[in-house]
């Protein structure tokens, strides 16, 4: 009920605000009423601005994780390029050992 009747005297008061007419002593009343209001607000959106600072605090180090890991595919994937181009050079090497191989001994490097 005291809700309903703190309501019900806000409303008064802003109305005689409106109209020009509110003392001194409804002004502090006032004032007070809305300092009441704030901090039932405040008091009201507590857990959801911790779970607010909870939740962002888990989306940064989800961030920096997945910076991580995207740091560590593309390193990955630099060390296959780089593991092609080297089968590529051995492979190459090995094409020209065996031609060697075959322009001496007229054989395939296999049959040998």
């Amino acid at each position: 009920m005291k809700g309903i009747n703190r309501q019900h005297r806000l409303d008064q008061l802003r109305l005689r605000e409106a109209e020009g007419t509110l003392t001194k002593q409804e002004q502090a009343e006032l004032i007070s009423i809305f300092a009441e209001l704030d901090a039932e607000e405040a008091k009201a959106l507590k857990p959801a601005r911790e779970k607010s600072q909870q939740l962002q605090a888990e989306k940064t180090t989800l961030e920096e994780t997945v910076s991580q890991l995207q740091d560590i595919v593309t390193e990955h994937k630099q060390l296959l390029t780089d593991a092609r181009a080297y089968l590529m050079q051995l492979q190459s090497k090995r094409a020209l050992l065996a031609d060697k191989y075959y322009r001496l001994t007229g054989q395939n490097l296999s049959q040998g």
